[in-house]
């Protein structure tokens, strides 16, 4: 490793711990206290872009909006909200101008699994805030910086040697590909004892069938944090079976932002985070919803490629009564939907609701495999009278599908994974490109 690699690396740990101290400070929140700090916030970063940025330039005169005549955070609603793929061509244009500039910048990506992969590109102080919001979520529940962790990162996030932090017994980590097969997830999991355990949902209930399932003894850790996915009651049972109860909590974020919520081990809901970010929800037919809706997030501290009212779309329900508005739960992620017949595109959180209902599923999956056609794999209690179920959920889906769409049932012990190492709820031939 050079020195100005290690000199950097040093540099990113210093930022890190200086803003993770500033957010664990900052909860639990005071929503008047962060209600000043999301405009005063939101305006500069409006000013900012609306100096900057041609392209933010143009989408706020294309709707006469001031950015330094803002006195409500309200007021940004009439912005028109920003796809993934106007944010792709935005940053693109930008590197493309000028590619030796972000030689060194950290890069991501998301997964393309609408479509649509997405390069995300962050300054090293960007980079180090979102790191911060991460492990903020951590700390909170009671994670150490001398805690070993295991984890299930994607390949391409597996570092090649430890930092230099990592060298000195902090933060430490043994990381396991999530593409690994479950039995070397497992035999990793093994090597020694370890206080976190983070991974996918996914990951976490292929790694808990496989323990139970050959009654492998293992030590439990201490925390249990679930990301990337949809929790659903059966999953959450199974983990809490396996891997103890009272230690599992919930993170959820996406690869633009890093941490968005969390969860307190205890508590009911996830905290959004609104010290670092502005949430909206959007109903169907495209108005703003205070209860339920498509998200639109708003970063307050990205300024390199700003992301404003941008359409995460994932399904989100907020908690009634909470002065500090907290997320009840997440429905749907963005790509859970359904492509039907007459082109409409239908949102998965009705037909979670109707699985929800039926307590002898254990595991589902809706695989749609034309416009007019869907598989619904199934590992259910095997005492089920499968006819009567069969006949019940299908005047449900009907009923819900307007009998637009004909539906197959397929029970299994255990559902096979999809290709990308994810037990996903939705998957669509259509928009992956293998319909018939």
């Amino acid at each position: 490793m050079s020195d100005s690699k290690v000199s950097g690396q040093g540099l990113l740990n210093l930022l890190i711990y200086q803003e993770l101290r500033k957010l664990l400070r900052a909860f639990p929140f005071s929503w008047p206290a962060v209600q000043k700090h999301q405009l005063e916030r939101v305006k500069a970063l409006l000013q900012s872009c609306y100096k900057s940025f041609d392209f933010y330039r143009k989408r706020f005169d294309s709707v006469g909006f001031r950015p330094e005549q803002m006195r409500y955070i309200e007021e940004m609603q009439i912005i028109p909200t920003l796809t993934k793929e106007e944010y792709r061509d935005f940053t693109g244009k930008l590197v493309n101008a000028d590619p030796r500039r972000y030689t060194n910048w950290y890069q991501d990506g998301t997964s393309g699994s609408t479509g649509l992969p997405l390069k995300i590109y962050r300054n090293r102080r960007e980079r180090a805030f979102m790191l911060a919001k991460y492990l903020r979520a951590l700390f909170l529940n009671g994670y150490r910086y001398r805690d070993l962790t295991f984890c299930l990162p994607s390949p391409h996030r597996l570092s090649e040697s430890d930092s230099i932090l990592q060298r000195f017994g902090f933060l430490r980590r043994i990381c396991v590909p999530y593409t690994a097969k479950v039995e070397q997830m497992v035999d990793g999991y093994l090597q020694q004892p370890v206080d976190l355990l983070y991974a996918n949902r996914s990951q976490l209930v292929l790694m808990a069938e496989y323990i139970k399932k050959f009654g492998i003894v293992i030590v439990r850790p201490r925390l249990v944090c679930s990301s990337g996915e949809v929790m659903d009651a059966s999953s959450r049972a199974l983990i809490e079976e396996v891997f103890g109860e009272g230690r599992l909590f919930e993170v959820y974020g996406a690869v633009e932002f890093n941490n968005l919520a969390f969860q307190i081990i205890g508590q009911e809901g996830l905290h959004f985070n609104h010290d670092t970010n502005i949430l909206e929800l959007e109903d169907e037919n495209g108005r703003i919803n205070r209860k339920a809706g498509r998200c639109l997030i708003t970063d307050l501290h990205i300024r390199s490629f700003p992301l404003i009212r941008y359409r995460l779309d994932d399904w989100i329900e907020m908690e009634e009564g909470n002065v500090t508005p907290r997320i009840k739960r997440i429905v749907g992620r963005s790509d859970d939907w359904f492509i039907l017949p007459n082109g409409e595109k239908k949102p998965f959180h009705p037909v979670y609701e109707i699985m929800e209902k039926e307590k002898a599923v254990r595991r589902f999956r809706f695989v749609q495999q034309a416009v007019d056609e869907i598989d619904v794999q199934l590992v259910t209690d095997a005492q089920i009278n499968r006819a009567a179920f069969e006949r019940r959920l299908l005047a449900a889906l009907n009923s819900e599908f307007n009998h637009a769409v004909r539906f197959s049932f397929h029970f299994f012990d255990v559902l096979p994974i999809d290709p990308n190492s994810k037990l996903r709820m939705v998957v669509s031939m259509i928009r992956e490109g293998r319909s018939s």
